[in-house]
């Protein structure tokens, strides 16, 4: 995330020919307990859909509880708990996705190492989340490069520069600040200098670091190649552009990006690919625009572009872009690729009760492009840097579950976030999703449709073209199946 602290005003066959994978079969779909199945994702004339030949919208929240934070306050935790009960509780808003942020300095704590422990714990997670009908996104997070680019207490800074927190990301052994200073300005994490030479010299693969993360992501591909409720791959999140100007980072970028998927693809050799979710840069964060890279280091069939749509949030200029003009400007880049659109964050609204208007406005932005995304976040511990940089007593942090700072003491969920986030959406329609809005959807295609409705009541559904329709209550709301063949209508009165 950046600039977190501050408050700021369809068959199965042709979509295995598109992947140019059709001598792999489709694997077996994983079926959660309450109904929901989750087939492998793949990508289908720029949508993202599954191996049934269904148009898949991915809903949910980003989870940190696994991510690998710098301790900047010894007397709070950086993350809090996470098991089974977390994702059965993110079931019951209808989310069907997370992603789940990883940290390379847990992956690779030594040069070369390649945590078993730390991808037990991951394993669990993908597990937990199946098991309540949920896809993973595995997502290379990093923040401000990583923990060891914090000024250390008591070292002063340059005048008109303050101290710079410890984030999340890479390894100590693979940050090379060549002695830059890790003072910032105005509390901006990505404008200390250090933070810049680090990305640089990973862009330039200095030392050979650029590639111990390839070499990461290959082994962490390897270790789940054969799982369908794995979504994909985030590649590198909010990526700094180092040194060079935008036209420039984002070439360097899309290298990194070529590299990394080339990787991920030989270590999948064999099984059916995962999504490859890229990024612009952090600057798309703040600006809600930015140079992308330069479309011939994207190729791949299963690319999907995933930039963090903050307008009306922590954009730097808080009215523009607009939520609505924020989803054009991410539409028009990811044409340029051909590929479909995933916000991998979005949110950080500051009021829930005066802000849920424009949480609604997102969602019905997600609906009219019939597109997915996920919030940032679900929970944030007290000694988050988030949190820390925050510096109030009281900071929950726009999450869902946010806590008392610093007892840690829950708040309990904020309806002005949870009612809209939880809302009616179709999870997966067969053929193409040809129209969504608050009250229904419709689409074409033959095959098995499912979609949520949250609440006690059991909704009232009108529809055609649709037979075995089936309203199954499960916690939080109410699971809609069904049998589409042509054209199909759902609509609720």
């Amino acid at each position: 995330m950046l600039w977190r602290g501050r408050v700021l005003a369809p068959a199965a066959a042709a979509a295995l020919l598109f992947t140019g994978l059709a001598a792999h079969q489709a694997p077996e779909a994983s079926a959660a307990s309450d109904g929901w199945t989750l087939p492998q994702l793949t990508v289908s004339n720029g949508v993202i859909t599954d191996v049934t030949g269904r148009t898949v919208l991915l809903r949910g929240a980003n989870v940190n509880q696994l991510n690998d934070y710098a301790q900047n306050d010894p007397a709070l935790p950086t993350v809090a708990p996470l098991d089974g009960t977390d994702f059965a509780q993110m079931a019951a808003l209808g989310f069907n996705v997370v992603r789940l942020n990883l940290a390379w300095s847990a992956l690779e704590p030594t040069p070369g190492a390649f945590d078993q422990n730390y991808v037990a714990r991951i394993h669990t997670a993908v597990d937990d989340a199946k098991a309540n009908g949920i896809y993973t996104v595995l997502d290379m997070h990093q923040d401000a490069w990583g923990k060891a680019v914090g000024t250390p207490k008591g070292q002063g800074c340059p005048i008109f520069m303050q101290p710079g927190l410890g984030w999340d990301g890479a390894p100590a052994w693979a940050t090379l600040t060549d002695g830059w200073t890790t003072c910032n300005f105005g509390g901006v994490r990505e404008s200390a200098p250090a933070v810049a030479r680090s990305f640089q010299n990973f862009y330039d693969d200095t030392q050979g670091i650029q590639g111990h993360l390839v070499a990461t992501w290959a082994k962490l591909a390897a270790e789940f190649k054969d799982e369908p409720a794995i979504a994909g791959y985030d590649l590198l999140n909010e990526p700094n552009p180092g040194l060079r100007d935008p036209f420039s980072a984002a070439d360097q970028l899309g290298k990194y990006y070529q590299r990394v998927i080339a990787a991920i693809r030989q270590a999948e050799h064999g099984s059916p690919p995962h999504l490859a979710i890229f990024e612009p840069s952090a600057i798309w964060s703040a600006l809600g625009i930015d140079a992308t890279p330069p479309a011939h280091y994207i190729t791949d069939p299963l690319a999907v572009f995933s930039p963090h749509l903050y307008s009306e949030s922590i954009n730097v200029v808080n009215a523009f872009p607009t939520i609505e003009v924020g989803f054009k400007f991410a539409l028009d880049a990811a044409a340029k690729y051909k590929v479909p659109v995933w916000s991998g964050e979005w949110g950080w609204f500051g009021d829930p009760n005066s802000d849920a208007a424009k949480v609604d406005r997102f969602e019905d932005q997600l609906n009219a492009n019939r597109m997915g995304g996920a919030w940032w976040s679900w929970k944030q511990a007290c000694g988050d840097p988030h949190a820390v940089k925050g510096g109030e007593p009281n900071h929950p942090q726009g999450n869902l579950n946010p806590f008392a700072c610093p007892s840690g003491s829950p708040l309990g969920r904020p309806a002005g976030y949870a009612r809209p986030l939880s809302r009616a959406y179709p999870r997966a329609v067969p053929g193409s999703l040809t129209a969504v809005n608050a009250t229904g959807f419709t689409g074409s295609g033959t095959g098995r449709i499912e979609a949520w409705y949250p609440g006690a009541t059991r909704p009232n559904v009108q529809y055609t073209n649709v037979s075995d329709l089936t309203l199954t209550q499960v916690p939080g709301g109410w699971q809609l199946t069904g049998n589409t063949v042509g054209s199909y209508s759902i609509k609720q009165s």
